[in-house]
């Protein structure tokens, strides 16, 4: 199943030098879901404002396992809401995941 994440600023969000070490960690933790074949796809917004992912996982449990380690979300640095969701369309030329 599909779940997608918003992060926007945490509570502990702050331009110092702990907030970018967590976000950086973020980063790695994330490219490790995605070598892991759980993340789709993700990347910040453009406006700088938080960002977005789309994760393909078995369960909700799952999910809150992976953004409770997640260690800017961990630290308050992300605030993270989270959507089971469903593709309803697609171009054909559009690859098929593994929840399709």
């Amino acid at each position: 199943m599909y779940f997608v994440v918003i992060y926007s600023k945490g509570p502990n969000w702050a331009n110092s030098k702990a907030a970018r070490e967590r976000i950086a960690a973020h980063i790695e933790y994330q490219r490790a879901r995605f070598e892991a074949h759980k993340l789709v796809m993700g990347g910040p917004f453009v406006n700088e404002v938080g960002g977005m992912a789309i994760f393909d996982l078995d369960t909700e449990d799952e999910l809150a396992e992976i953004l409770s380690a997640d260690p800017a979300v961990a630290s308050n640095v992300y605030s993270a809401t989270a959507h089971r969701w469903r593709v309803a369309v697609r171009r054909e030329d559009a690859p098929r995941l593994r929840g399709d």
